[in-house]
């Protein structure tokens, strides 16, 4: 069942990669311009809205299924279930609020309050899972990129560079790796009886001596 969870968890992170070169792919001067937009562009035009959609809706799906495999056994493993049900709550109302955003002002500012709640969201639980698994230099390069991603955001929101997407995409995409790295770190803690930072870095010496079935 462990496994099956931490599958499910890859896949949802996966999934969001292969959509967002989708959506790249079919018309990537929405978000790849001198004053560059953010990823919710691709919900509001036709030829974009489907691979945008299935971008968080696929996501959501693989992210509950995992929670339903999950145990429940640890404290950890409690807190990882909730950070994942809360996740995919944020991932939906982002998804929703996408596509009248445009409409007026008031839809514009929730959908933009989503998106600075995913901006939070996402460092704030990257953090804990890294605590997890602390002993891990993956996971912390990991975090690394993120924290150069939620850079990025500042950077864009003071206007100082137009960046939305690039920091979007940093930040998206280190919390996915992390996200993984914890579930794994956490999953096989809970099994095996071992803190999860002591099971990362024996991960860790594990990938860097070329067994790549533990390189999550």
């Amino acid at each position: 069942m462990t496994s099956r969870a931490l599958r499910y968890v890859t896949y949802g992170q996966w999934n969001l990669i292969v959509f967002v070169l989708v959506c790249l792919s079919l018309h990537p001067g929405l978000v790849l311009k001198g004053d560059e937009g953010g990823f919710s562009n691709y919900g509001i035009h036709i030829k974009t809205a489907i691979p945008y959609s299935l971008t968080y809706l696929i996501c959501i799906g693989f992210t509950l299924l995992a929670t339903r495999y999950l145990p429940r056994t640890t404290r950890n493993l409690r807190a990882l279930a909730v950070l994942l049900y809360s996740y995919c709550v944020l991932c939906f109302f982002i998804l929703v609020s996408t596509y009248g955003y445009t409409l007026n002002q008031p839809l514009r500012d929730i959908h933009g309050a989503f998106g600075l709640l995913a901006m939070f969201f996402d460092p704030a639980v990257s953090i804990w899972l890294f605590l997890q698994v602390r002993g891990s230099l993956i996971a912390r390069a990991y975090l690394t990129l993120e924290i150069a991603g939620v850079i990025l955001g500042v950077i864009d929101i003071v206007n100082a560079a137009h960046v939305l997407f690039a920091a979007q995409a940093t930040v998206a995409f280190g919390f996915g790796l992390l996200l993984v790295r914890g579930t794994h770190g956490i999953l096989s803690a809970s099994v095996e009886g071992v803190s999860p930072s002591t099971r990362a870095r024996d991960v860790d010496a594990q990938c860097f001596e070329g067994s790549p079935d533990d390189a999550l």
